[in-house]
């Protein structure tokens, strides 16, 4: 995992782990400078993504950002925020209690496991878009544009026309099966999972939420698909996850 800092480490730490087919650089310029206040962030390529060319393996992931922070002294996260993909990394940590995170938001994660056919089929869907985009990215933009915006939704088919196929598998399958662990209440101040109404890590992962983490806070955005606030809004979430971080 290439990793990236921005800002001064004495200020708060934000973590941030990117969605499939974005990287560590994108969500500090995309979404973290907009977080009202100074905070130094870190943020890594996972394995497949930006500088980092290497298999898809979340848990190694984990670890190497754990140690990257403990290495460096650092104890207690101000904010964790992961995205979709992200949470496959973010969740082990959380179950470890070797680190405080005062705030752990967590968008359109694959909590629960997917069933039947539909994984398959996702599969062979992104292994098709691939071929696509690596022959003509515009044309797979026009399908990302209208949820994640113009610009993300170009980088996003680039980025999905260089992944090679056996990474595009590797994260799909271990997405299908659900990161959803035991997470001890105290090694977090707040947890709170958002999903899109339209999406469908949505239906496996709200109730599971509910039934794994009562404590939480789970949000439903009404009429919007996977990590589209993210894509399209990322100052309007900025600002509410800055008031979570407040609570």
């Amino acid at each position: 995992m290439k990793i990236h800092t921005y800002g001064d480490p004495k200020d708060p730490v934000v973590l941030l782990i990117h969605p499939m087919l974005l990287n560590g650089e994108q969500m500090v310029e995309h979404f973290g400078k907009k977080l009202p206040g100074n905070y130094y962030f870190v943020a890594g390529d996972q394995a497949g993504h930006g500088e980092d060319a290497s298999a898809f393996t979340p848990r190694k992931d984990a670890q190497e950002l754990k140690r990257f922070l403990q290495d460096r002294g650092i104890g207690e996260v101000e904010l964790l925020y992961a995205a979709s993909m992200g949470g496959t990394t973010a969740m082990p940590p959380l179950s470890l209690g070797e680190l405080y995170y005062k705030t752990v938001y967590l968008d359109g994660i694959p909590l629960g496991k997917s069933k039947g056919m539909k994984g398959l089929l996702s599969i062979f869907g992104y292994l098709a878009a691939r071929k696509k985009a690596a022959r003509d990215p515009a044309f797979l933009a026009k399908t990302l544009s209208p949820v994640y915006g113009e610009e993300l939704g170009m980088s996003m088919a680039k980025q999905l026309g260089r992944l090679r196929a056996e990474n595009v598998v590797r994260i799909l399958r271990t997405c299908q099966k659900g990161c959803g662990v035991p997470v001890d209440p105290a090694v977090c101040g707040s947890l709170s999972f958002e999903w899109g109404e339209k999406e469908l890590n949505r239906i496996e992962g709200e109730p599971l939420a509910k039934r794994l983490y009562p404590w939480s806070k789970v949000l439903i955005i009404p009429d919007s698909h996977h990590c589209e606030r993210l894509g399209k809004e990322p100052e309007i979430l900025a600002q509410e996850i800055r008031k979570e971080m407040d609570r």
